[in-house]
């Protein structure tokens, strides 16, 4: 008899194979083509980012190609492959189906490499790319949902994830319909409804909700915190993603009150979250400091904040799409990113020792998990990574090239030594 996992045969009994471990390979070769994609955009963004500087706007195929990179590349990537250890991890199973989450990983890859090369080569790589993309995404959505019916639970991990995944799988419709819209129509009088639609789903549902849900099961854990998830978190992440689906209804229909209410409520749940974590932090029972983490928890009320203030605006005074550029640029580079990077100094050790030190004699001499990277580097490295995306945004706000390059070649400075520290979690 074979393990699935392990390839031992054994002619007694197949060796039960820890359900973090189930996937592991898969998830690593997630985790991998996604910080390769995120360095490769990262240096790409030297040349790139004073093109934008110049022309004051990302509404181009270089900016697109850019975007996409990050997004589909980098941040979603990486996300699905977290999601599928985490799934197991809190339900106490093993994904639904191992293959299908290969097959997906190999659609998906295909997919979006096909639609940033049309966004520079072609239009109609970019539906052929959405395409594949879209199978993927569909894939992913049954594996995840047949994980969850076969565990037959319910809890409010099921519950943002599944609100995030309906977002993705909403935000990769209306870019193909963007897609088929500039390959073979040109623009439509609905371009600019859809892509708004395909923002708010995508930056706002998918990857924002993402990280909400994603914080509140993983920040007690590296905090090690009393705090549990009760019927608030239902209602802050219902709340949030209620916000999402009224702003995309208000731009259809043109309701600008609804807009203000889908801001308002969006503000009130992002400040209950904001409340939510802190205590997470206040009911710490660890004496250790948590290291790069503590990165990604400032930066969620300092996001909520930039959201504030970009809402307030565009009610006040109207929509201003150079506005929104500038925090789409901040969202993607100075909070999925860093946040994706400090979540994984937690995960790769997690995963890796797990791995590596599976029987009772290993774990003997196992080396300790907080000593597996050097947390305290890594932070300021981390640090070093946002002051270099700041420089970025203020020579795009001042209209300065030269003062875009440097924040951005600073970046991929601290990025190269950031990963190279993360990579260093397999020398065990």
């Amino acid at each position: 008899m074979t393990d699935s996992a392990t390839g031992a045969t054994t002619n007694t009994q197949v060796k039960k194979v820890a359900s973090n471990l189930y996937i592991l390979r898969l998830s690593m070769l997630y985790f991998a083509v996604g910080m390769v994609m995120f360095l490769v955009a990262m240096v790409a963004g030297v040349w790139i980012f004073p093109e934008l500087v110049e022309f004051q706007s990302m509404r181009n195929p270089k900016g697109w190609f850019l975007a996409h990179l990050l997004l589909l590349g980098w941040a979603t990537t990486v996300a699905m492959g977290a999601n599928f250890q985490l799934v197991q991890v809190i339900m106490r199973t093993s994904l639904f189906s191992r293959g299908m989450g290969y097959i997906q990983f190999v659609l998906y890859t295909l997919g979006y490499l096909s639609m940033i090369t049309g966004f520079l080569v072609g239009e109609k790589l970019i539906v052929i790319g959405g395409i594949s993309v879209a199978a993927a995404v569909l894939l992913y959505a049954i594996n995840l949902a047949m994980t969850f019916i076969r565990k037959k639970e319910w809890n409010v991990f099921i519950f943002g994830v599944g609100l995030s995944v309906i977002a993705l799988i909403l935000t990769i419709s209306l870019g193909i319909r963007m897609g088929l819209s500039f390959a073979y129509e040109g623009y439509s009088d609905y371009y600019d409804i859809i892509l708004g639609s395909h923002l708010w789903f995508g930056i706002a549902g998918w990857l924002s909700g993402f990280i909400l849900i994603f914080s509140v099961k993983l920040l007690p854990m590296f905090y090690v915190s009393s705090k549990k998830p009760g019927s608030n978190v239902y209602w802050i992440i219902g709340g949030y993603h209620a916000g999402v689906w009224f702003q995309a209804i208000a731009l259809w229909w043109s309701l600008d009150w609804l807009a203000m209410g889908a801001s308002m409520l969006m503000f009130i749940t992002l400040g209950w979250f904001i409340k939510y974590i802190y205590d997470i932090r206040k009911l710490s029972r660890s004496k250790r400091p948590v290291g790069v983490v503590s990165i990604a928890l400032h930066l969620i009320p300092m996001m909520s904040v930039m959201f504030l203030l970009w809402n307030g605006y565009d009610i006040i005074y109207g929509s201003h799409s150079q506005l929104l550029e500038i925090l789409i640029t901040i969202l993607v580079l100075g909070w999925f990113s860093p946040t994706i990077l400090s979540y994984l100094s937690k995960i790769l050790p997690f995963l890796w020792w797990a791995h590596r030190y599976q029987t009772r004699e290993e774990k003997k001499n196992a080396v300790l998990l907080t000593n597996m990277l050097p947390e305290r580097r890594m932070t300021l490295e981390l640090m070093g990574y946002l002051i270099g995306i700041v420089i970025v945004v203020a020579g795009y706000l001042l209209e300065i090239p030269l003062l875009a390059v440097i924040g951005q070649i600073a970046a991929v400075g601290f990025t190269i030594i950031y990963l190279i520290e993360l990579s260093r979690t397999f020398r065990y």
